[in-house]
């Protein structure tokens, strides 16, 4: 049974525990905490940009996976501070994400093949697309040599006959 002294400290059973001792602990508990939660957070990160696969673990969300990534043993949830509040809510975390996520090696991979194959099949029409235009381009470039080629044969003809009468068709009076 905990008693507390008249000089601050805390009784438990025949030992005293001083106060300082007792903040130490408690900063310790919300230390733990905010890594978790900083983790959790992290975690939800991860999934959203990866649309709903975990990138790490071979996909496995667990509370030790949790706990690792946020740097504290996953036994550190296993003590009577931690057992009925944080680690209850790291459970209930996983419960939750895991219900929108991906989940095992065999459904990993094969969402991942998926996306794979669609970004293959994407780069394969963007692809196709470029020689497509590169192939029009070239046909356009050979017909700009001709058009250029007919241009100076007509010019070359209009050089030669500039003794005959010809007149311009553009031209007009008052210019």
């Amino acid at each position: 049974m905990r008693t507390k002294r008249s000089t601050g400290s805390v009784r438990t059973g025949s030992d005293t525990i001083p106060p300082e001792l007792l903040a130490h602990a408690k900063g310790r508990s919300s230390d733990l905490v905010k890594q978790l939660k900083k983790a959790m957070q992290a975690i939800e990160l991860d999934i959203e940009k990866n649309d709903g696969l975990y990138p790490y673990n071979g996909g496995r969300l667990t509370q030790a996976e949790v706990c690792r990534r946020a740097g504290i043993r996953n036994a550190s949830l296993q003590g009577p501070r931690h057992k009925a509040t944080t680690k209850l809510d790291v459970d209930a975390f996983v419960s939750r994400v895991k219900k929108g996520q991906v989940i095992g090696n065999k459904a990993v991979r094969q969402t991942v093949t998926g996306r794979a194959d669609a970004w293959k099949e994407a780069h394969q029409r963007i692809g196709d697309a470029y020689h497509l235009t590169i192939l029009r381009s070239e046909k356009l470039e050979h017909r700009i040599r001709e058009l250029e080629a007919e241009n100076q044969s007509l010019r070359e003809q209009l050089a030669r006959s500039a003794d005959e009468k010809v007149v311009s068709i553009n031209r007009r009076k008052g210019r």
